[in-house]
């Protein structure tokens, strides 16, 4: 209807159907030899995980691909395999976006902080610009799944989520650079520089997120953090925190880690309880080394600064007078309808959060993509940093401080 205005929500679903997504991912596997002839196809919850679809759509496709009769069903059981006619791969190039995600939501319920929503959003834009693309789950791709993609010849590859590190993406990166292929990542870890990428700078963000707690008069200001550092970008957060500090003339506090390994985040109430008794022990310690708590907390991220919050109330302090809690991500920024995002219970908010605006992210790789296919950027690998946000979710400071702080 003329004038109506759009969902959100709506304007981020692909024109591919998903279930389309699916027929041709078999059809792929098969013709390549990832899916050999007369061997077993992934089950459907296989390949509703693998590629972002949901169970009923992966079982319509693979009835269409039987129906093709390019997958056949044995008599007197109910699993499916490759038949016996060979398939040549589709002569129309694809674009493939790469993400490590443990789990994956589906774009009407992706959270817009989440590594999801970013591989979502930059396959949205590349289906708009009229690329066939490709979704794949490096977690849970099957062995010689890397073998297939780039026998087919990918157009182009988008590689999302935590790459540096991750041997799997970082050997995709390789591959399509002695290819040829255009290629662009998230992130600025130093395996990543010679390729084409966009990122949020995380060591900017946490001086920013440092400078607001010393401007409200805080000067213990301690990183908790549930685990040892070790990414690229923890290290980064805790570098800029170190800058803002010698800026104020203070002295940097050492990390302090809270947290279990065999302990997962506090999004259930079993983990959010041990978790906080973890984090009751940690700022126990901290004040038995310097005889009084500290001021301010700097955490991973929103939903981990959850636990250290229900800690310091459950210790007869204040969150929002005693100590400062800073948190990362604005994990309540788009949090799905199911309530698992940090931010929906006001007790477990913290005081102030950066947005990293994983939109912002998406725009910015997929235009560093479409330019590298069309011939108009330097040979030299291209990077793209965007504005990230200080965002004040505490009332208390509604009045001191406006609710965003742009910075560069």
């Amino acid at each position: 209807m003329k004038g109506r205005k759009k969902n959100s929500r709506e304007a981020l679903t692909p024109r591919e159907a998903p279930r389309a997504r699916v027929f041709r991912y078999l059809e792929r596997a098969i013709a390549s030899g990832e899916i050999p002839q007369g061997g077993e196809i992934p089950s459907e919850r296989a390949l509703a995980a693998l590629l972002g679809v949901s169970q009923n759509t992966a079982a319509a496709a693979v009835d269409e691909a039987e129906a093709r009769g390019f997958v056949v069903r044995r008599e007197g059981t109910r699993k499916r395999y490759a038949g016996d006619v060979p398939l040549k791969p589709s002569s129309t190039s694809t674009v493939y976006v790469l993400a490590g995600l443990v789990e994956f939501a589906d774009v009407t319920t992706a959270p817009m902080w989440a590594d999801s929503f970013l591989a979502l959003d930059i396959l949205r834009r590349l289906s708009l610009r009229g690329h066939q693309v490709s979704f794949v789950n490096t977690n849970l791709m099957p062995k010689g799944g890397l073998d297939a993609i780039f026998a087919a010849r990918p157009r182009a590859m988008a590689v999302t989520g935590s790459v540096g590190g991750v041997p799997i993406a970082m050997e995709a990166l390789r591959r399509c650079r002695e290819a040829g292929i255009p290629a662009v990542a998230y992130g600025n870890a130093p395996e990543l520089r010679g390729f084409d990428r966009a990122y949020s700078d995380h060591r900017a963000g946490s001086r920013d997120l440092t400078r607001w707690l010393l401007a409200r008069g805080r000067r213990r200001i301690v990183p908790l953090f549930p685990n040892e550092p070790k990414l690229f970008w923890e290290h980064e957060r805790l570098a800029g925190y170190a800058e803002a500090m010698r800026e104020a003339g203070l002295e940097p506090h050492p990390v302090k880690v809270f947290g279990s390994p065999i302990v997962a985040h506090g999004r259930t109430g079993e983990n959010l309880r041990v978790n906080a008794a973890l984090a009751v022990a940690a700022l126990v310690e901290l004040r038995r080394a310097d005889g009084e708590f500290p001021d301010a907390l700097l955490c991973s991220n929103d939903d981990w600064a959850k636990p250290v919050l229900a800690a310091i109330s459950d210790m007869g302090l204040d969150p929002k007078r005693d100590i400062l809690v800073a948190g990362y991500d604005n994990m309540s920024r788009g949090a799905p309808a199911n309530g698992t995002a940090a931010g929906c219970d006001p007790a477990l908010v913290p005081a102030v959060t950066v947005e990293k605006h994983n939109e912002r992210s998406a725009e910015d790789m997929a235009a560093l993509l479409f330019a590298r296919m069309e011939g108009s950027l330097p040979p030299e690998p291209q990077a793209r940093i965007h504005a990230h946000e200080v965002v004040v979710l505490s009332p208390e400071f509604a009045n001191t401080q406006s609710q965003k702080e742009n910075r560069k």
